[in-house]
């Protein structure tokens, strides 16, 4: 099993990782008095994450929550650790179900977020506060992200968040949107952990019962051991509508807590090069060309890091597993050719002009060309994540996709890096036909004033041509639809929001929509089918990466 290194303050960070870089003994004796402590559930809900013994970042990612029951096993035996490392253990069990009793949930609520400033910028930081103070509002500054060395490369993603008026759990997103409409601002939400959750933790196995507050963990006997979770809940993400339940397995160890809604939440803790073993071959075919490979293990390792400290505030772990974060299934999904991808790149990451993590996004195909970040969900424009031509320049297409050129886009673009592989088919170009009625009703749920659909109107599109915002024409009213996501999920869960509707049937009452539309996901980043293509055609790492993040540079940093 590996040890936790947990650092104690987010502030000494620098410091304390640099340290457990030389003096490994001292930094897990920290670990141990930490998570024997009463407040066992400080630290996992906080921004903190540790090192392994040698020397890789160790992530906590969810595996699911919302649970009233869980069920973990090991055929080589379970160590059960009430206090974590170091502390006390119980051996040899194979099977725990593990509930809780007198659980309440977390006291949160919601900011909104109006500015961000580098963690450096507070006194332009406390200017932006005072003036939305002297409008009347509510005001908070909060500092996310975190800032570690390793071998001497410091990385800092902190920021500074300027936030007013908090409202009630759920209501930030409405509230965030309505200002958006009324001022422009490209506002988000941050959730502010008031009180955490409580409740005492309950594993049982045969006629043996272990109870401890707040959390347990569990760990295979085994070093390099697995440990089983059953009816893991998987699906749901992104344009996908369903979900399923399967067992999966994980390395590492797995911890047993309360999440803020007062029910189980069931964690991994597991190092990265581990994490990234079981993630890449979840990203991209095993089977594509190696130097594909090793840019989708660079992009990942520089989106995982970067994500640390910045996702799931008011939540007992650092990422989830999901679209959200990262599309992770844990072990026995590695394949030797993606663990040599991950190896061979081990601690490189993608930097940018200001010598920063890059917000290394990726997506399946992005159909010939790929989105800006502000089109796909908001926020600043980030110089790194660029719409561009996945392929040689063309002129007809120099000023990105519009209404006037969108038909001879979809109709052709067959010399794009995402066109000329075998993995294209149904994922560059497509086709769907959703019948009114049904579409109809889908709509209803959450718009009920527009009646039976009579017409779908983009009113903008990014570079790319996905469409931002999209107007419903309806019998009864319209109403109009924001966010890529938002529009794809809406209409039946559509490939992307790069698409035009034909009409069947009459003007006033159609029967049926065709989308004919290109490219699978947001089309932010890299286009993993279009890097699939590049390194086909005998493209490097480098290249790769440059071509799809634009002005980065690579750096080893463990």
């Amino acid at each position: 099993m590996r040890r936790l290194r947990w650092p104690t303050q987010l502030r000494y960070l620098p410091i304390l990782a640099l340290v457990a870089a030389t003096l490994p003994a001292l930094w897990t004796a920290r670990a141990a008095d930490e998570f024997s402590s009463g407040d066992k559930l400080r630290t996992l809900y906080s921004n903190h994450f540790g090192f392994t013994d040698d020397g890789l970042p160790q992530v906590t990612i969810e595996i699911m929550g919302g649970q009233n029951e869980v069920k973990l096993g090991a055929t080589s035996g379970l160590l059960l650790l009430p206090d974590g490392d170091g502390g006390s253990r119980v051996r040899g069990i194979s099977s725990w179900t593990v509930t809780v009793e007198n659980n309440r949930p977390a006291k949160v609520r919601e900011w909104i977020v109006v500015a961000h400033f580098a963690s450096d910028d507070s006194i332009d930081a406390e200017i932006e506060l005072a003036k939305w103070k002297k409008k009347g509002h509510q005001v908070h500054s909060f500092e996310v992200g975190t800032i570690f060395a390793v071998q001497g490369e410091v990385l800092d993603t902190r920021e500074i968040l300027v936030a007013i008026d908090p409202v009630a759990k759920g209501k930030g997103l409405a509230k965030s949107r309505e200002m958006h409409r009324r001022s422009g601002i490209e506002a988000t939400v941050h959730t502010e952990l008031l009180r955490r959750p409580s409740g005492t933790i309950v594993a049982r196995s045969g006629d043996m019962e272990v109870r401890n507050s707040s959390v347990l963990w569990f760990a295979n006997s085994k070093a390099k051991g697995t440990i089983s979770v059953k009816n893991v809940e998987v699906g749901g993400s992104g344009s996908q509508l369903s979900t399923r339940r399967t067992d999966r397995k994980y390395f590492g160890s797995v911890y047993v807590t309360i999440g803020s809604d007062g029910k189980l939440a069931v964690v991994n803790a597991v190092a990265a090069n581990d994490l990234l073993k079981g993630l890449v071959p979840s990203e991209i075919f095993p089977v594509s060309p190696m130097e594909s490979l090793r840019a989708q293990a660079v992009a990942a390792r520089t989106e995982l890091l970067q994500k640390l400290g910045g996702r799931h505030f008011g939540d007992p772990f650092l990422l989830c597993a999901s679209q959200h974060c990262q599309v992770y299934s844990g072990a026995g999904h590695e394949h030797p050719r993606t663990n040599s991808a991950v190896s061979t790149t081990r601690g490189q990451v993608m930097i940018d002009a200001k010598k920063e993590l890059v917000d290394a996004r990726y997506s399946a195909t992005c159909g010939g060309h790929s989105e800006h970040n502000e089109v796909a969900w908001g926020g600043e424009a980030d110089p790194v994540l660029r719409g561009r031509l996945d392929g040689p320049q063309n002129a007809t297409f120099k000023n990105g996709i519009t209404e006037k050129n969108l038909r001879n886009f979809l109709d052709g673009s067959k010399d794009s890096y995402c066109a000329k592989t075998k993995y294209s088919k149904g994922r560059f170009r497509w086709k769907v036909t959703a019948n009114v009625n049904a579409l109809s009703k889908r709509i209803a749920s959450k718009y009920p004033g527009v009646g039976r659909l009579r017409r779908i109107r983009p009113l903008t599109r990014g570079i790319s041509g996905r469409i931002s915002h999209l107007q419903l024409v309806g019998s009864a009213g319209t109403a109009t639809v924001e966010g890529e996501l938002v529009i794809r999920r809406l209409l039946g869960g559509l490939r992307s929001s790069l698409f035009r509707t034909v009409t069947k049937g009459p003007a006033n009452r159609p029967e049926q929509f065709e989308f004919h539309g290109a490219g699978f996901g947001h089309g932010v980043g890299m286009c993993q089918v279009g890097a699939i293509g590049m390194a086909s055609e005998g493209a490097k790492l480098g290249s790769i990466l440059r071509h799809y993040y634009r002005g980065v540079s690579l750096r080893r940093i463990y």
